[in-house]
């Protein structure tokens, strides 16, 4: 019995010790799994959306969250603009879902890449041509950088390609948009 004893004591000693093992500095967590922004982030943006030549105002809200340093994920409505004249116009809108890539710049900044996908509804009204709305998924990606202003503000710039974007008709087009906007994270 009296040699039970000690040797209960020294194996709960050993195994109530684990957890400051876990915390050892020599041992830090990984970059992969350590967030180093915000959880969640919105804004709003606004630019030019471009079908062929034609250029239009287009403004777009976002919401994203980042899983670690370089890895997340953005959800964004978009209005890419109103293209035509002449009696002619189409109308393009989206919502879309990518992942992001990027590297981390300072204070809430960084630059990324995003690749994804989008719901696109385009809305055409040609005089003596097909006329109606045509919805598809289309591909989406882009690329961007951000400039942190405060740990929770920053300016951002993106560039996006809204590929294979159907029309009333039958027909296919590649609608870009380049805008810049604000950026919150809440912290």
């Amino acid at each position: 019995m009296r040699t039970v004893v000690p040797f209960l004591a020294l194996a709960a000693g050993a195994v109530l010790s684990i957890p400051a093992f876990a915390q050892n500095p020599s041992n830090p967590a990984s970059p992969m799994t350590t967030p180093t922004r915000a959880p969640w982030y919105g804004g709003i943006s606004v630019g030019e959306g471009k079908l062929d030549s034609d250029k239009e105002t287009a403004y777009r809200a976002f919401a994203g969250t980042h899983f670690n340093r370089w890895l997340g994920v953005e959800l964004g409505l978009a209005n890419l603009g109103k293209f035509g004249g002449g009696g002619a116009e189409a109308e393009v809108r989206a919502a879309d879902i990518g992942a992001t890539a990027g590297i981390p710049l300072g204070t809430n900044g960084s630059v990324f890449a995003k690749l994804g996908a989008a719901y696109t509804e385009t809305k055409v009204s040609v005089l003596a041509l097909p006329n109606g709305k045509e919805r598809n998924w289309s591909p989406r990606w882009g690329v961007g950088g951000q400039i942190g202003l405060s740990p929770n503000w920053a300016l951002r710039v993106d560039w996006d390609r809204y590929q294979d974007v159907a029309f009333a008709g039958g027909g296919e087009e590649d609608v870009d948009s380049l805008m810049l906007g604000v950026q919150y994270s809440f912290r």
